[in-house]
């Protein structure tokens, strides 16, 4: 610590020395000093970049025309790109499939029994059939309940399948020895123009327009109809023919009826 001291002092006495000296000594000196002092100055600004010692101005980035730094707020370049906002994905709405539409059920076909019954209240009006018949099958139209001949409108005593169109100014039916009555009217043969035998038909639904053959008759009786009341309105022609028989049924009739007369063929 004592040589500290004596090395200041020493300095500090040499230092009132140099600044005692008249400026003729001290002026050269401090020239030189202050030569040093500029040219240790220029050595470490001569290790920085040239272009920037010689006062060249920064060189601004090329992919920012408006010379804005990075940092600057206003620079386009350093904008963040807005990232398109994709819209929610529509999802198909699944067509329903149609349910298979419900059968609807076929009504029944209207049909009743032997016995009296009131038209209009126990059956309708119209035309009914018996598919099959039978031989002692009998059936009448009436006006009336008292049971007398005068009520009777017409009747009948089919051999086999039997048709009757009942009025609505019936008052009543009755039937009795008969197949059951039904307001179903399809064919009830297989073929128009095969053979077929006693009974009542449909022309053109059950038997076919043209010239027909019985043969083995006994006491035949056929009828070509205009309708099945029953009445003799509806008889177009008639006949009752012993051995064979031909008739022609012509497209215009309704109906034809036959007892007694076995199998009809068509011959024409």
């Amino acid at each position: 610590m004592a040589e500290r001291g004596t090395f200041l002092g020493e300095v500090q006495d040499a230092s009132r020395r140099f600044w005692g000296l008249r400026w003729r000594w001290k002026g050269p000196v401090l020239a030189v000093l202050g030569l040093i002092v500029i040219g240790g100055i220029a050595g470490a600004v001569g290790d920085e970049d040239p272009e920037l010692t010689a006062g060249a101005a920064p060189i601004q980035d090329e992919g920012d025309p408006d010379g804005a730094s990075p940092a600057d707020p206003g620079s386009t370049a350093d904008s963040p790109t807005s990232t398109p906002t994709t819209g929610p994905t529509n999802t198909p709405i699944p067509t329903p499939t149609p349910a298979p539409p419900t059968a609807t059920p076929t009504p029944a076909v209207f049909s009743f029994g032997g016995g009296k019954q009131i038209v209009g209240a126990d059956i309708p009006a119209g035309t009914y059939r018996t598919p099959s018949g039978s031989d002692s099958c009998y059936w009448e139209r009436l006006s009336g309940f008292g049971g007398t001949l005068a009520e009777i409108l017409a009747n009948e005593n089919p051999d086999g399948p039997a048709i009757v169109t009942i009025a609505e100014t019936d008052k009543g039916f009755n039937s009795s020895r008969c197949e059951r009555w039904s307001a179903d009217l399809s064919p009830i043969t297989s073929d128009p123009s095969g053979t077929f035998g006693d009974g009542t038909y449909f022309v053109g639904i059950d038997i076919a327009p043209g010239t027909w053959r019985s043969a083995n008759g006994s006491s035949c009786y056929w009828a070509r109809l205009s309708g099945f009341s029953g009445e003799l309105g509806d008889i177009l022609a008639n006949d009752n023919e012993e051995g064979s028989a031909i008739v022609e049924i012509l497209p215009g009739d309704d109906g034809f009826t036959s007892s007694r007369c076995g199998t009809w063929s068509k011959i024409g």
